[in-house]
């Protein structure tokens, strides 16, 4: 097991997928809109996605049930030692231009009363980026790299403190959703 508590799956959504991900946001710019922080507006677009299927947008309902499953496989204490706690089928689909990105350090059960029953947060990277785009958890000391397919789940509470980083020449495209106690 990681002590970092950081899971990653590399490769699990494929390339193919991301790409075609990526071109169902940009044909569908109408259905998105500027990503926020509470009262604070991010310099992003955030496209609301349902995933109720494994075959829902190109299959990342299977991706991501997978990575889930493959990560409860990794660290199966927490399944025995924490209440029930589902998926959530909402999710983001986002794009970050270059040199916009999430620079607020935040965890993903801060922010209202509705976080609070966040026990995880997942995300899939859906291209590469040659300079930076990645996230950083500020007191694991790590930074993810973008890579498309590859999936991350982490705890969270303050624990996985994170922020995105800046990619200076190319859009980062990331899929993004949270696991809630049921």
């Amino acid at each position: 097991m990681d002590l970092k508590l950081i899971h990653r799956v590399p490769k699990l959504y494929p390339k193919k997928s991301c790409d075609k991900l990526i071109n169902y946001f940009e044909d569908n710019i109408n259905k998105a809109k500027k990503g926020g922080f509470g009262p604070k507006k991010l310099n992003n677009l955030e496209m609301p996605l349902n995933i109720l299927n494994t075959e829902d947008y190109f299959y990342m309902g299977k991706a991501l049930l997978d990575g889930v499953n493959n990560f409860k496989k990794k660290c199966p204490h927490i399944d025995k030692y924490i209440m029930p706690w589902r998926v959530e089928s909402s999710a983001q689909l986002c794009r970050y231009k270059p040199n916009n990105y999430y620079s607020t350090i935040h965890c993903e059960n801060d922010g209202g009363k509705e976080h609070l029953t966040r026990v995880f947060a997942w995300m899939f990277f859906l291209n590469d980026i040659k300079k930076g785009g990645g996230t950083e958890f500020i007191l694991q000391k790590y930074i993810a790299k973008p890579k498309a397919g590859d999936f991350y789940i982490w705890p969270a509470y303050w624990s996985h403190l994170h922020r995105g980083v800046n990619a200076p020449k190319e859009n980062k495209y990331i899929l993004t959703g949270w696991c809630k106690y049921i």
